[in-house]
């Protein structure tokens, strides 16, 4: 079967409608015009940048076509970026050559990295490395930072282990601050970023590490130091997260998002397909024909099977004339569904997953809602404690959501048991409506108190179960005071 080819001009009109593989026509430096394989896009900006997975006469090579107006500038930003990287001493993918393309675009052709992983995903898969893998990092910042080199866009995707090595990658976000070393400040600050790319979890390694940057800086020991720098990781963490929940009500190459005078919608790309667009021309239609799962005067829940997933369509019902004037200026509880299940992905907290946001509007006023979900298969914490003997760590996971969502400070507002669901993966909550992440510590510590002790409340006639619970959340019910149960 003979490829498409594409020109440049297509590739900007075409916005986010570019299927692989296709080819594309380029005249690489001394070699004359030769045809790329582009193999699968990994990133895409519509009408600006295209990264891809590319083959060049049989050989694998990282491509970045930058498209539009500002091709140039962008990919000799990129250059000159990878220029810095290799002048620190660090590792990255090296530039193979660069093509000009006729009509608004530039062509960087990269090494291509084998089996290369993204620092994150290896921190996941090799726990008792993880020291290792961060000093080694430190390592890198430290030759960057003495060069007077910053990396503005950290994020772990830039951080790529290859055969045994990190390689730093992404030369946009590279820029020489200065000729000489980095002052201590603008080292901190830029450190305090690449750790806010991990999870708090990870916090208690960063002593550790960052002893390793200080003695690679040769600087002498400052005991407020590494205070300030985690003062600051907390900070951009926080910044972070805004920023992550706010891009899941845009489009962009996650999201496909619509908004006009009588609706708003937002819906993981992935998911978009036909089908799951004629679910969101008409949901009342698919709701109407699916498997009821609650009936209620404040939302309806039905389960629908589509061709290729099966969906939760949870809608927000106006109950009358009073209540939707109530609701009309507010945000609908889908949205604040929405947004808590991103916060919850975020923190790497197991929760439902969020397929798409709609919303029935009249200009800025909000009426019916929907939150779509992806089905979760399994029993609630209710019936499968009860009805196993013995249960085998479907205890301590409930437990650690639990620990996740203090450290976070986050209240449910509704800790009934068949707010889990018990997957085949553990413990997933559900029901996101009334959750809420404080900013006071006081509000949150009343809010949680009423968590736990609802929690248990679960598990009154269930005397093991609400012994070995107790016991799992000591900690938590001495910390916010939660009454014991049980004694009640």
């Amino acid at each position: 079967m003979s490829l498409e080819l594409l020109d440049v001009n297509f590739m900007i009109n075409a916005g986010r409608n570019i299927e692989t593989p296709f080819l594309l026509r380029v005249s690489k430096p001394d070699c004359g015009a030769s045809d790329i394989e582009f193999v699968r896009i990994l990133r895409l900006l519509p009408g600006k940048r295209i990264v891809a997975l590319a083959k060049d006469q049989g050989r694998s090579i990282l491509v970045k076509t930058y498209l539009g107006r500002n091709a140039t500038r962008n990919a000799a930003r990129e250059v000159s970026g990878i220029k810095l990287i290799e002048q620190a001493g660090v590792r990255t993918a090296g530039l193979l050559w660069q093509a000009s393309l006729p009509g608004d675009g530039q062509l960087l052709a990269f090494e291509f990295l084998p089996n290369a992983i993204g620092l994150s995903e290896q921190l996941k898969k090799c726990e008792k490395q993880r020291t290792e893998i961060l000093t080694s990092a430190m390592q890198i910042m430290s030759h960057l930072h003495s060069h007077g080199v910053i990396q503005k866009d950290i994020h772990l995707a830039n951080f790529l282990l290859s055969q045994g090595e990190i390689h730093t990658i992404d030369g946009g976000g590279i820029y020489s601050k200065t000729t000489e070393p980095l002052s201590e400040q603008p080292s901190i600050d830029n450190l305090a970023l690449f750790f806010a790319q991990f999870l708090a979890r990870y916090d208690a390694l960063v002593p550790e590490v960052f002893s390793v940057y200080e003695e690679a800086r040769g600087w002498s020991l400052d005991e407020g130091r590494l205070g300030r720098l985690q003062k600051e990781i907390t900070r951009h963490r926080e910044l972070r997260k805004q920023a992550y929940v706010e891009k899941a009500f845009r489009d962009c190459t996650r999201f496909v998002c619509r908004s006009s005078f009588r609706r708003y919608m937002v819906c993981e790309r992935d998911a978009y397909s036909d089908e799951m667009q004629a679910v969101l021309e008409n949901p009342d239609k698919f709701i109407a024909d699916g498997h009821s799962l609650k009936e209620g005067r404040t939302s309806t829940v039905t389960l629908v099977h589509l061709q290729d997933r099966s969906l939760v369509i949870k809608r927000y019902n106006i109950k009358g004339v009073v209540h939707g004037l109530k609701r009309a200026f507010r945000k609908s509880r889908a949205w604040v569904s929405w947004s808590n299940a991103f916060r919850l992905e975020f923190l790497d907290i197991p929760a439902l997953k969020p397929i798409a946001l709609l919303e029935d509007r009249l200009g800025p006023l909000r009426s019916k809602a929907y939150f779509i979900t992806e089905y979760i298969e399994g029993p609630d914490a209710l019936q499968c404690l009860r009805e196993m003997e013995r249960p085998n760590g479907e205890l301590e996971a409930l437990a650690d959501i639990l620990t996740k969502l203090s450290a976070s400070q986050i209240s449910h507002g509704d800790l009934k048991a068949t707010n889990f669901v018990m997957s085949i993966d553990g413990p997933v909550v559900i029901d996101l409506d009334a959750m809420r992440e404080h900013k006071s510590q006081l509000t949150f510590a009343k809010a949680f108190k009423n968590d736990l002790e609802r929690f248990m409340e679960n598990w009154q006639d269930s005397p093991t179960l609400a012994s070995r619970f107790q016991g799992l959340l000591s900690d938590l019910n001495d910390q916010y005071g939660a009454k014991d149960q049980r004694n009640r």
